[in-house]
């Protein structure tokens, strides 16, 4: 039996290679065939990971351009009762051209089923479209907590999502039946929850070139989206810290971590080194295909990144509820002082008006719109760290399900069961 899993980015390949969907559900059907669609399809790192899992690698592309994706954006939207998302997938079907590798790959392989791994975006969107083509049942899984509240722009037969609060948006704004949307977790967060990635502060001290003995401000940006306009900066919220870190004295002995979001650019922040030589940064590396990557060894040090600093600011990016899982302190400015219109634009009409509506309504985690009210909440955490305590312990409540580093095998079930009972019709 012959199965379709996409690999559009990093995201699906770290969680779903490197920790652990593929391996378990190899357990479960050592028989099945698993095709890996992905850009890094001719990657030689990328075939070497297939080899090593037994997985055949086979080209997908996001094929869809600035203007079509806007397109899509505009219909993910709109779909939130079932007959509409039944109208437009008919419509897509319709009138869709399929790239001759994705017809050639369905026609040579029959899948009985395709796992689609970022059924937000369009990354998926043609292979999404070829299934639907050739009458293949889907699965979508979800890649981070806000992407229901987004919208999907692939609406699988069956999705999986992270918690109660995805389960509910699933079925209120992206029209799944309860009985198609099962909560299995995170992938991406077992690593939390499992001692073995856990290093102690000295060793990941050392990795960073870091000073276990002081205190750690990590700032974790969240990437140039550009959302209305073009060439928003980044690196205006370093000055501030900087600044704060020479005068206020509750910053005192702190050090500088920048650790960079997938969509924030290196060059932006290479020039801070020669102002500021003691700013340590952290940031992912790549491959061809997909763009960034990181490797089981980068994410390792991800989480201990999040376990092991005392403060870490970052304007609305998941590491806001990924620290709260190590309850380490968490601040998020919603503002610029060089831009404020870019902010206006990100955090007003999109951020805090979408995906972070919920952690702005219940007050999870300090959400700050100026340098004065920055500064002084990450005082107070560095001075009292456990402030805020218990409104970190409801934010990981409300939106991590599971707390036992199992989700992998709960996805990889999942899959299991869905071949047998989707192609049992």
């Amino acid at each position: 039996m012959n199965i379709f899993f996409t690999f559009p980015i990093c995201q699906s390949i770290r969680d779903h290679i490197h920790l652990g969907t593929i391996r378990a559900l190899r357990e479960l059907m050592p028989e099945l065939n698993i095709i890996a669609l992905s850009p890094a399809y001719n990657v030689p790192e990328f075939i070497a990971l297939c080899e090593k899992y037994k997985l055949i690698p086979r080209r997908s592309e996001n094929t869809t351009s600035a203007r079509e994706n806007e397109r899509l954006v505009r219909l993910r939207r709109k779909m939130g009762k079932r007959w509409v998302n039944r109208l437009s997938l008919k419509i897509e079907s319709w009138r869709y051209n399929l790239p001759n590798y994705t017809k050639e790959v369905f026609e040579a392989f029959s899948p009985a089923l395709v796992v689609l791994n970022h059924p937000m975006t369009s990354h998926d969107y043609a292979v999404f479209i070829a299934a639907k083509k050739y009458g293949v049942p889907t699965l979508g899984i979800v890649n981070s907590w806000d992407n229901l509240r987004k919208r999907l722009t692939q609406w699988t037969d069956r999705i999986s999502v992270w918690n109660e609060i995805n389960y509910r948006e699933a079925v209120a704004m992206n029209a799944y039946k309860e009985e198609e949307v099962t909560i299995n977790g995170p992938v991406s967060f077992d690593p939390f929850f499992d001692e073995n990635w856990w290093d102690d502060r000295q060793t990941t001290g050392q990795k960073l070139d870091l000073n276990p003995d002081k205190k750690w401000i990590t700032y974790a940006t969240s990437g140039v989206y550009n959302l209305e306009y073009y060439g928003r900066d980044e690196t205006w919220l370093v000055h501030e810290l900087i600044q704060w870190m020479n005068k206020n004295p509750s910053f005192r002995d702190t050090q500088l971590l920048i650790r960079l979001h997938p969509l924030s650019r290196l060059i932006d922040f290479l020039h801070l080194q020669e102002r500021y030589p003691d700013i340590r940064f952290s940031h992912g590396g790549y491959m061809p295909g997909i763009g960034w990557y990181t490797s089981e060894e980068d994410y390792r040090l991800q989480v201990n990144i999040l376990k092991h600093s005392d403060v870490i600011v970052t304007p609305g990016s998941s590491w806001t509820i990924e620290a709260a899982i190590f309850d380490t302190p968490v601040v998020v400015p919603v503002y610029s002082t060089l831009q404020p219109e870019h902010a206006a634009a990100q955090f007003d009409r999109f951020t805090l008006a979408r995906h972070f509506k919920p952690i702005l309504e219940n007050g999870w985690v300090p959400i700050t719109r100026s340098p004065e009210e920055t500064e002084r909440e990450m005082a107070a955490f560095l001075e009292s760290p456990g402030k805020g305590r218990d409104r970190r312990k409801q934010l990981v409540d409300n939106y991590v399900h599971f707390r036992d580093g199992k989700s992998a095998q709960r996805v990889a079930r999942w899959i299991a069961n869905s071949i047998k009972s989707l192609n049992s019709h």
